[in-house]
């Protein structure tokens, strides 16, 4: 499995321990997605020479179609799901698995081994955009202990009329795809976790109504949280314009 990994400028020199976001790339993208699309080098080496956030590691893992999270596997024919859409759906049955655990149980600990991170729950954050930005409420939501805060960035949502991948999510299983649906998720997270969580999506996006929705079971919940609605659509165009103020949020608890 592959890391991509973002060092800042004149790392080690200072003897000092590095805070760490975990950035989760979208569906049909790859680890490199971050920079290669979004610029994330450039951005911060900009912020952090500007002292506008102090010096981080980037941590870009492979996910593949995965969603990041641990998957149903129910078992069964998806050959007609994979016909509906082959361009989209290639390598989807190769690209999935125990992701949630690799992320939480190999990922995390050899970057905390191999590289001078803080290893404090404030020092660790998640982010993510569309499939990574649902893996990353998933995996922030259901182990609120291992991370100070979450970005959720125009985030993949499935609901009634519009099913995410059953190999993944369950084949009509609600308790499975409650166990992984971060709006199901959200509605059992605690306030006292204490958990910065920045959401967006752009008004354009076809997710905008169920990123709403996540919103509004974060608010039943009175789970403080920061929520953005504006304008831009489901591209690397909106993302990039926002770029810095997600980092901007990651840095704003070290």
């Amino acid at each position: 499995m592959r890391l991509h990994i973002y060092l800042p400028p004149h790392y080690g020199e200072f003897g000092m321990r590095y805070p760490v976001v975990y950035l989760l790339h979208p569906w049909g993208q790859n680890e490199r997605y971050w920079t290669e699309h979004l610029r994330l080098h450039e951005v911060a080496d900009r912020l952090i020479r500007a002292g506008a956030v102090p010096p981080f590691i980037a941590v870009m893992p492979q996910g593949d179609k995965s969603f990041f999270i641990n998957a149903a596997d129910p078992g069964g024919d998806y050959s007609p799901i994979l016909r509906l859409d082959p361009d989209f759906f290639q390598g989807a049955l190769e690209g999935y698995g125990d992701y949630g655990d690799y992320i939480l149980e190999d990922v995390i600990p050899a970057v905390e081994r191999l590289y001078r991170t803080r290893t404090d729950r404030a020092g660790r954050v998640i982010g993510g955009i569309s499939m990574g930005g649902a893996g990353s409420a998933a995996l922030a939501f259901t182990h609120p202990e291992a991370f100070g805060a979450v970005g959720i960035h125009s985030p993949a949502l499935f609901g009634d009329g519009q099913l995410g991948p059953p190999w993944i999510f369950g084949l009509g299983d609600e308790e499975a795809f409650a166990r992984r649906d971060p709006i199901h998720l959200a509605r059992a997270l605690s306030p006292a976790a204490r958990l910065r969580i920045y959401l967006d999506c752009g008004q354009e996006d076809d997710m905008s109504d169920l990123t709403a929705e996540l919103h509004y079971a974060l608010v039943e919940r009175n789970v403080e949280h920061i929520y953005a609605s504006r304008p831009g659509g489901h591209n690397g165009k909106y993302w990039r314009e926002h770029l810095a103020e997600y980092l901007g949020f990651y840095a704003a608890g070290w």
